[in-house]
């Protein structure tokens, strides 16, 4: 892959991490339920997902 082309791979993962890492800290901060199945997924888990979610959209944005 050329450079520029990492560059523009790198670019468009740090867009989707940063949106999901939105997403998920808007769900976290308003306490909207998720069910999946039978399993509610706790509100916490969504705080740990927007947290690893911004680091990886932090290190994508990084990237040179």
């Amino acid at each position: 892959m050329s450079a520029s082309g990492s560059r523009a791979y790198c670019r468009v993962s740090a867009l989707i991490f940063s949106v999901v890492a939105l997403l998920q800290a808007y769900r976290a901060s308003l306490g909207l339920p998720l069910d999946v199945g039978q399993f509610e997924i706790p509100v916490a888990a969504s705080w740990f997902a927007a947290v690893v979610a911004g680091a990886m959209a932090v290190w994508g944005w990084r990237q040179r």
